[in-house]
């Protein structure tokens, strides 16, 4: 441990002053300050490992699964045990979300536009942090257009540019939006696509709460939810190369409705 990096480890415990990294592993250890085991987001910072228990991660469960989600994600993080000797030090990210909370979280107004980091991804939602707060942003939050999979397009440890759409720093709950700093393709998607038009495109999912495929058409972003007509014997596959006719086009609710022609 340098004289430096041990500086700036110092500065962290006496001062509570904030440092970042990137959670690049998991160990069981807690280091001696409690009698058990317990699961800790290994943060490396230069040469010295930075342990962070579960328990001080600041998540809603407290199991290795939540770790695991967030490896790759860059976190904030305070001090609070050094080991000169073992070149290890404990530390809580919660204290450090705590603290970015008091400091920032009063200056933010609706419409502001902000930098947030991405601490995991699912297939339909992603969580950011804010400050200090966790936010989870649906897909339908993200882009325009129709996501499969948010794995596909969004990792940890990456960061966006979002823009508040709802405060409450009382009960620290927040709405996000990303997909407002993005070019809306429904403005001009006439110049592209036309009520009666014919288009080839593939299927890309199949969604539960309505009939019919999701085709993602060709040489465009745009998606179409697509009804496939009593006279075809079986449901295209995943991703099968299909010929489909738009019926309407609905540029307020960003929805292209159409019926399969064809199966290639």
């Amino acid at each position: 441990m340098n004289n430096l990096d041990l500086k700036e480890l110092l500065r962290s415990k006496d001062e509570k002053h904030i440092l970042t990294g990137k959670i690049s592993g998991i160990e069981d250890e807690y280091y001696k300050i409690k009698n058990k085991n317990i699961p800790c987001a290994i943060v490396w910072y230069e040469d010295i490992k930075i342990l962070i228990p579960v328990t001080h991660l600041g998540t809603a469960k407290s199991n290795k699964s939540i770790i695991r989600g967030m490896l790759g994600a860059e976190i904030d993080f305070i001090v609070i045990e050094i080991d000169t000797l073992s070149n290890i030090a404990i530390a809580s990210r919660i204290d450090a979300m705590l603290l970015r909370q008091k400091l920032e979280l009063p200056k933010l107004r609706i419409n502001d536009i902000v930098r947030v980091r991405i601490l995991a991804v699912g297939v339909k939602s992603i969580i950011v942090e804010l400050y200090g707060i966790e936010i989870i942003i649906k897909a339908e939050d993200l882009q325009h257009t129709f996501i499969v999979n948010c794995k596909d397009i969004y990792f940890s440890g990456e960061y966006l540019q979002v823009r508040i759409k709802e405060i409450d720093i009382k009960n620290k709950t927040f709405k996000l939006s990303c997909k407002e700093l993005l070019d809306n393709p429904y403005k001009n998607i006439r110049k592209y696509l036309i009520e009666g038009g014919e288009y080839t495109g593939k299927v890309i999912a199949f969604p539960k709460a309505n009939s019919g495929i999701i085709v993602q058409l060709d040489n465009t972003k745009m998606t179409c939810l697509i009804r496939v007509p009593a006279k075809f014997n079986h449901y295209p596959h995943y991703l099968d190369n299909v010929l489909i006719r738009v019926s309407e086009i609905n540029t307020e609710k960003k929805y292209i409705y159409g019926y399969l022609m064809r199966i290639f």
